[in-house]
């Protein structure tokens, strides 16, 4: 007897293949069943009731894999919330942390501290490499199932510190043994950060050196690339020469081109995809379905001096007389990643002058008559603070990148705690609403309302192709032997609710969702089941 059976669904399969009308049945933590049955071909729960402990009735509503993935961050946050509320509500089953440069491991002694510390001892660091850290998540229990890469940020981080420098040869010597250990215990490859610290201190030989191990294991090599403004294209062709040089498959990390004056280039950088594959190397990238990269308060960008212990004392430091000068002085003298483009920023929610909404505080300057400093003095100044920016894309390259065959779709979000956010005291919050809303707003504003894609294109970009990406050979696809991680959605009602004014808003329109056979998500109620496991990278290895 089965488990569980579904019946009465248009079955999705995860193939990118036609949808088809049948039934799915579960024994254990696999689908044992997938049949295919005359179009519209209704059953009941009495006629199929002894062939099953449970019978989930779908209505005619699609029925697919859980969706998988692979741009989480969520190895950061997955001890704190490890009932994955907010994933499981989007229908993820699966997703691959240790994105953009940074993992929680391998980490060293002094790292471990900085974690603690950061977690505000909530969580005990009694881990230091990867077979270490999944130990800990198996003990603990997961709502959904972890893969990590093991980032080269943090690679780095563990043998130089924030030093500013190449690495000696033993040095160098030390980070590969830190990423040949990490790819033996499962890691599914490599990312970068080359936009960040400390990875953008790493000088081209160095990650070339690190991502060689990783082509030995035809594992992921997946960059954050080191600029999606200006310099977009050639970053993108880093990607491509290093995966080129070591036999990584090169990916690009959230497909984007960021900022007004680069709007409308997303065919020059997806040429690259394309070029790449001509050249016989597998390219590909993911993307978020949004216009507006993280969202960050605009009083970020103000300098030490004229920050406060409270919104109230820092109002007060912008208002006395000098202010401007200062931060005039900061953006000169002391340069950071953000404020060295932040003419091309976005403005994306003010709390009083909406006028602005959408302009990047470049073309405020230009309105105001001033410079950016006097833009962000102004801005912060007239709004009580309350000023939320981003990088901002336009929508049509966002279309264009979505629907392009060589991208799937990875959030680029962390864990997030339903009901913490709902318990929240935070009246300005600059969650992104991709923490709640990215693979619901996929179905819902590209598939439903745009018709850019079809429903089984767009499953097969967050089931089926980052499955094949890192290799998961058991999940991703409806089929017998997988393991029964499913989703059971209406396509006509299915939408991301969370915005730049309320992010942390569930999405509607997903029935179950289910992990390793078991419900996790039953009409958008979180079971809290916790049925996930940590995934391992099997590297081809045949494992019964």
């Amino acid at each position: 007897m089965l488990d569980i059976l579904i019946i009465n669904a248009r079955v999705v399969d995860g193939t990118g293949q036609p949808s088809f009308w049948g039934e799915v049945g579960i024994e254990g933590d696999k689908i044992a069943e997938v049949n295919r049955l005359p179009e519209d071909h209704e059953q009941t729960v009495d006629e199929v009731g002894s062939r099953a402990d449970q019978v989930i009735d779908a209505e005619g509503r699609a029925v697919c894999p859980g969706f998988i993935d692979l741009h989480s961050h969520s190895d950061r946050a997955v001890l704190l919330s490890p009932d994955t509320e907010s994933s499981l509500l989007m229908g993820v089953t699966t997703e691959i942390g240790g994105n953009c440069g940074s993992s929680v491991a391998p980490l060293s002694e002094a790292m471990a501290k900085q974690y603690e510390r950061r977690f505000d001892a909530d969580i005990k660091i009694d881990w230091t490499t990867v077979d270490e850290f999944f130990a800990r998540v198996q003990k603990q229990g997961i709502g959904n199932n972890h893969g990590l890469f093991v980032g080269q940020g943090s690679i780095r981080a563990c043998v130089m510190g924030q030093e500013k420098r190449f690495p000696s040869e033993s040095e160098l010597d030390r980070m590969a043994e830190l990423v040949a250990q990490s790819l033996e215990m499962g890691a599914f490859g490599i990312s970068t950060g080359r936009a960040y610290t400390p990875g953008c201190y790493a000088g081209f030989r160095e990650v070339v050196e690190l991502t060689r191990l990783v082509g030995e294991h035809r594992g992921l090599y997946t960059s954050h690339i080191a600029d999606q403004w200006a310099n977009v294209h050639r970053a993108t062709w880093e990607v491509l020469e290093i995966g080129m040089r070591t036999g990584a498959l090169p990916h690009v990390a959230h497909q984007k081109v960021v900022g007004k004056d680069n709007w409308g280039r997303s065919p020059e950088v997806l040429a690259l995809l394309e070029e790449g594959q001509e050249m016989g190397v597998d390219f590909m990238a993911d993307v978020y379905p949004y216009p507006y990269s993280a969202v960050m308060s605009l009083q970020r960008v103000l300098p030490q001096k004229l920050r406060g212990d409270s919104d109230a004392e820092t109002l007060d430091n912008l208002r006395t007389e000098g202010a401007e000068e200062e931060i005039r002085r900061a953006f000169r003298e002391e340069p950071t990643y953000v404020t060295a483009r932040l003419g091309l920023y976005g403005i994306v929610q003010c709390l009083h002058t909406e006028e602005y909404e959408w302009l990047d505080v470049g073309e405020v300057a230009t309105r105001l008559g001033t410079d950016l400093a006097g833009a962000v003095h102004h801005l912060l100044s007239e709004n009580e603070l309350k000023v939320k920016a981003a990088g901002i894309m336009d929508e049509d390259d966002v279309r264009t990148i979505v629907a392009h065959p060589l991208v799937m779709i990875g959030s680029d979000s962390s864990i997030r705690s339903l009901s913490e956010d709902r318990e929240s005291d935070d009246d300005w919050p600059t969650v992104h609403p991709r923490e709640y809303g990215t693979f619901p707003r996929v179905l819902a504003k590209y598939v439903r309302e745009e018709n850019l894609l079809t429903l089984e294109e767009a499953v097969y970009k967050m089931t089926g192709m980052p499955a094949e990406r890192v290799q998961l050979d058991d999940r991703g696809i409806l089929t017998r032997g997988f393991y029964a991680d499913i989703v059971v959605f209406d396509p006509e009602t299915i939408q991301d609710r969370a915005t730049v004014e309320n992010p942390c808003a569930a999405p509607a329109g997903l029935q179950y969702v289910i992990v390793n056979g078991k419900i996790a998500v039953r009409e958008n109620e979180v079971q809290q089941v916790r049925a996930g496991r940590p995934l391992r990278d099997t590297q081809g290895r045949m494992l019964y």
